[in-house]
């Protein structure tokens, strides 16, 4: 995890709101799980999974992707 996002968790201070000990371990521990699964998602969909080398930008890719759709579905119309 990033140093700053720890450091910024643990730094939390809510006026008037007392948290138990048990209930700050399971927000961290949410917060945590969101931010692996966001982290695993983006590097799928980037293309930066298993240590890859990022070859297209995804814009560009999903612009071939339509444009193969669109092709197809001319074709498809003649």
């Amino acid at each position: 995890m990033p140093v700053t996002l720890m450091t910024g968790y643990f730094s939390i201070q809510f006026a008037g709101v007392e948290f138990s000990v048990a209930s700050y371990w399971w927000a961290f521990a949410v917060i945590l799980g969101v931010s692996l699964v966001l982290i695993f998602l983006f590097s799928v969909f980037s293309g930066t999974f298993d240590g890859k080398i990022i070859s297209r930008p995804w814009s560009r890719m999903m612009y071939d992707i339509s444009k193969r759709i669109l092709l197809h579905r001319r074709k498809k119309a003649q």
